[in-house]
């Protein structure tokens, strides 16, 4: 007997079908709407995905109808996952967009890391050059631009850059193609502008990554403390807490995603640091072997948490900010009242972009303004200029 395909619906993610639906507003329920399908998903799969879609801020309910919001309207239009999506855009929006169309790229490519069982070890010591302290993600970048680097002087060099540092080039051409496709998307949605990054006939392998790194758009991509900050906001809501042994010990710290134990990947550089910069790790995938593991992490400021997270409770009284009625950060009331004052104008500007007002253009003057913390581009005068003023330092100098 043949055997017979499974139903697409049944086997793809379905969070880029639901905003789809949502956004052409073909039923009030997505529930409902693909359960009519002659071959459904799984009532579970599309829970997941709806479940997911609120967690990354792309939906809200009303009632018992999903809303997008202004984030989510954007994501709708770009044809890659909401996570990556997110990240893109918010990588864009603070001008950070070089190494953030990296670690999107790499999160959608092959490892460029190339190992086998007899070389092991030198490949290890080769490996080691590229480690950044704190993020894989950025490690991934440090890889990337040495390699860039290698391939100003041609292919060959570049194709012997992988040997010597035993890196899989075919990978590294994935993300290179992946950057190209990421920052198109962008134009589409009015986050860049188009024509900065148009493709010349002439334009050899490495001209346009130079036009992205030295673009407007990338005015604070050597800020490693707002690259963390915006990775994390892509990679939200997966994030975990690391709890000190406390005193003298030698002991490591032991990591929690909310009430579950888990345990950082061998691969990771943060795997086996006693002592962290922040309590706080971000990380891609979770996935249980013997144990549950956390692959790929980053180190994650309080501020990030509070400016990306879902949810926010201010306790005036503890001194304490609740972050999706898990995270405890000993933050001044204050301080937390003014971060979800600025993530309100965030939403405010991504809703304005909706409506025609472009960040890239002319027109979204006020946008850019409001992220360089020069203008509010809301009408509270003094009060919202001096919240949104720093915005990027607030990040950078925690």
């Amino acid at each position: 007997m043949r055997n017979q395909a499974v139903p697409e619906l049944q086997r793809v993610p379905l969070e880029e079908v639901c905003l789809g639906i949502i956004s052409v507003g073909f039923a009030n329920n997505c529930m409902d709407f693909l359960l009519q399908a002659p071959q459904p998903p799984a009532e579970e799969s599309v829970q997941t995905a709806l479940a997911l879609l609120e967690e990354v801020g792309a939906i809200f309910f009303n009632g018992s109808k999903e809303m997008l919001t202004p984030l989510g309207k954007h994501l709708a239009k770009i044809p890659v996952h909401v996570k990556l999506g997110k990240m893109l855009i918010f990588g864009a929006l603070f001008k950070c967009v070089d190494s953030i169309l990296t670690v999107a790229a790499s999160l959608s490519s092959k490892s460029p890391f190339s190992t086998h069982i007899d070389n092991a070890t030198q490949a290890a010591t080769a490996h080691r050059s590229f480690l950044h302290p704190t993020s894989d993600f950025l490690t991934i970048c440090n890889v990337w631009k040495a390699y860039s680097l290698a391939l100003n002087n041609g292919r060959s060099e570049g194709r012997r850059f992988c040997d010597k540092h035993f890196l899989n080039q075919s990978a590294l051409m994935e993300i290179h193609d992946a950057r190209r496709e990421f920052i198109d998307l962008l134009a589409q949605i009015g986050f860049v502008e188009g024509e900065e990054f148009k493709r010349d006939k002439t334009e050899g392998l490495i001209e346009f990554h130079e036009k992205v790194r030295s673009s407007r758009y990338n005015m604070n991509g050597e800020n490693e403390a707002l690259l963390n900050s915006v990775i994390f906001a892509g990679l939200y809501p997966n994030v975990a807490h690391a709890l000190s042994p406390g005193g003298v010990s030698t002991a490591l710290p032991t990591f929690w995603h909310k009430k579950e134990h888990v345990f950082l990947h061998s691969s990771s550089v943060n795997y086996k640091r006693k002592k962290l910069e922040s309590e706080w790790i971000g990380f891609h995938e979770k996935f249980a072997t013997s144990k549950i593991y956390l692959s790929s992490t980053n180190q994650v400021k309080p501020f990030a948490l509070i400016l990306f997270g879902r949810s926010i409770s201010v306790l005036h009284v503890e001194r304490k900010v609740i972050v999706d009625d898990w995270i405890e950060l000993k933050v001044a009331a204050q301080t937390g009242v003014m971060f979800r004052e600025l993530r309100n104008e965030v939403e405010f500007l991504l809703k304005e972009m909706i409506e025609g007002v472009e960040i890239s253009s002319g027109n979204g003057e006020r946008g850019e303004r409001m992220i360089e913390g020069v203008e509010i581009s809301s009408g509270n005068g003094e009060r919202g200029e001096r919240m949104i003023n720093g915005l990027v330092k607030l990040i950078s100098n925690e």
